[in-house]
This record gives structure tokens, sequence and C-alpha cells, in this order.
């Protein structure tokens, strides 16, 4: 725990209590704002009065905002929120959960948010908060260059980085790989662009369909504004992106029947960079495609997977073992906990 804030709980204990208090109306506001008093009273399972009296605080100090249509949490709100996983992680001692699960699975570093993505969402916010904070602690002075890939996984996260203005340093945004038939707004260009916006950067996209023939990649690749673009993207020294499930990724990329069949009969877990693995880390399964390679992590310095949930668990936990050393997890409890206690085989 910060060492201030242990100092000031051993002359008053009850203030710890009361701080992780005031936090937890302040994630339920900002998960289910805006909201009235009496719903947010039965959120957190408590009655009015005390609630008015922990938002008028809240409000007070400029953490909320509140209107006719209900309470709303405002940028210093979410920056409290921030601090608040960073106490919990203290108290839990979550960095040595953090080691553990960094040693198992055989990478550089790993950093744990609370809860589970896939009993709620809203812990994305944390994980693009944390994303923040590793960027932030990591990078020296200069420019940089990050790939990113697309996902709703990517999309969250990017929407929630926050990286304050730096004169010593700059970014540039690439867009790992062009678009899979999503919808527009979890496709890589777009996340990219939104990325960068949040690091006061600059963005390039990369305008390259995928689920093309061999032959229309070729013919794409000679293209003078594609070959510009995989050129920055060689050039790129940090990658954040995601790990898919198989069975939810070949569906969402529409594959034949004969690449579906034969992702399921070896037995794929996951997927990244259009690569379907097995629980081994065994490529069972490539898609051409035009953009980032699955061997170019080896020469990017910072490559971070943000992935969570613990159906994902088993995904992860092959990845690793095909990944480079120096990859970075940033992932939740409900995805570390299956990975460590060994549910996830």
């Amino acid at each position: 725990m910060d060492e201030l804030f242990k100092s000031i709980t051993e002359v008053v204990p009850e203030v710890q209590k009361t701080y992780f208090e005031r936090i937890s109306v302040l994630q339920r506001i900002f998960k289910d704002g805006p909201i009235g008093r009496k719903g947010l009273a039965e959120k957190l399972g408590i009655t009015e009065r005390p609630l008015r009296t922990i938002t008028d605080v809240l409000k007070q100090q400029g953490l909320i905002d509140s209107s006719p249509a209900g309470m709303t949490i405002t940028p210093k709100g979410e920056r409290a929120i921030a601090t608040g996983q960073d106490l919990w992680r203290d108290t839990n001692k979550i960095h040595l959960q953090e080691k553990y699960l960094a040693d198992v699975l055989n990478i550089a570093d790993a950093r744990i948010v609370s809860g589970d993505i896939d009993q709620d969402q809203h812990i994305l916010f944390e994980m693009g908060l944390q994303v923040s904070k590793y960027l932030d602690t990591n990078l020296p002075a200069g420019n940089h260059t990050i790939a990113v890939t697309g996902g709703s996984t990517m999309l969250e996260v990017s929407e929630h980085v926050q990286l304050a203005p730096s004169a010593d340093r700059h970014f540039t945004v690439v867009a790992a790989r062009g678009g899979i038939g999503d919808a527009s707004a979890t496709q890589a260009n777009t996340i990219s662009d939104i990325l960068a916006q949040k690091l006061y950067g600059h963005n390039i996209s990369l305008y390259a369909p995928e689920n093309l023939s061999e032959v229309a990649n070729m013919a794409l690749m000679n293209d003078p504004v594609i070959q510009s673009t995989l050129k920055r993207l060689k050039e790129a020294n940090i990658l954040l992106f995601s790990v898919g499930n198989a069975k939810i990724m070949a569906r969402r990329r529409g594959l034949d029947l004969e690449s579906s069949s034969k992702i399921k009969s070896n037995h794929a877990v996951g997927e990244v960079f259009g690569c379907f693995f097995d629980k081994e880390g065994n490529i069972v399964h490539r898609i051409p495609r035009i953009g980032l390679q699955l061997e170019d992590l080896a020469d990017i310095d910072l490559p971070i997977l943000i992935a969570g949930g613990s159906v994902k668990a088993e995904a992860i936990q092959a990845f690793a073992k095909l990944a480079p050393k120096q990859l970075v997890i940033i992932t939740d409890q409900g995805a570390s906990n299956m990975v460590l206690n060994g549910e996830s085989h």
C-alpha cells in the first residue's frame, strides 16, 4: 500500500473503509450512469439516506455531476477510480500474483485488474487505465510508433486510455490490419484513430480488406499507399493487441466449411493475426492477410496483450507458448485465476 496512505490508516483506521466505499460508489456510477439515487442505492444494496451523504461529498469534490437524467462520473472521478485500483492492488498484494502469472506464462510482465470481463464489461475501463500507466511508466522520451489491432476489446480499451500530453514523447499510431467484415467501429483503422487522439499523436490507416485470395493480396501489396503503411508497421516499437476465441473468430471471419472443419478437427483454442492455434501453441490454420504478421512480434520492443475473462484463459495460456519473451499481458482476475489454478487445461 502507498506508504502515506498506510501511515494515515494507522492513525485513522476507518479511513480505508470509507475510502473504498466511496470508490465503489464511483465505480457503480461510472458503470450505470446516468443513474438516480434510488437506482444507485438498489445497485449497491444500501439505503438512500447514507448514499445521499456519500454522493453529496463526491459532488462537492467534483468527482460526479448530477442532472435530471441522473448522476454521471467526471474525468476527475475517473482518475480517482484509477487511484483506487492501484490501492486495491497494493492492499491485496496483486503484484505477487502478477509476478507468478508472468512466470507461469514465461513472459516479461503482467498486470491484473479486479473482476472478470465476462461478468462485467466495464472492467475494460480499468484495463485501459492500466495500459496508460504501463506506457507512461515504461516509455522513454522520444518518438514512438504504436501498432494496434481491431476488435471490441481494443475499442473499449483505446477509448479509456488516458495519457497526459508530453513535449518529450510523440506517438504515431498505425492500424496493424485492415477490416474483417466487422462493424466499422471495431476495425483497426477506427481504433488507431481513436488511440492517436487519446495520445495527441498522428494516425496512419491501413486500407486493405481481409479474407481476400492470395492473388488479390499480392496485387494489393504492390499498392504504394499500402507499402508505405506496411513500412511504418515495421517501425513499430509498441504493439497493442488482443487474442480471440478460435470458434468465435472463425465465425466472425466468415471462413469456408473446409477451413472451419480444419480448425475444429485440430482443436484450435485461439486466434491472433490470422493464425489459429491449439492449446500447445501450434498453428493449425493460417489466413493470408495484409498487415502485421505473427512473426513480426519478435522484433517489437513492447508487445502488450490485452485480454481478460475466464473464457479466454485457455487462449491466453496457449498463445504465451508461441509469443516472444518480451510479451506483457494486461488481464483481469477472471483469466488470471483460471490460468494460475490450472483450470484452463
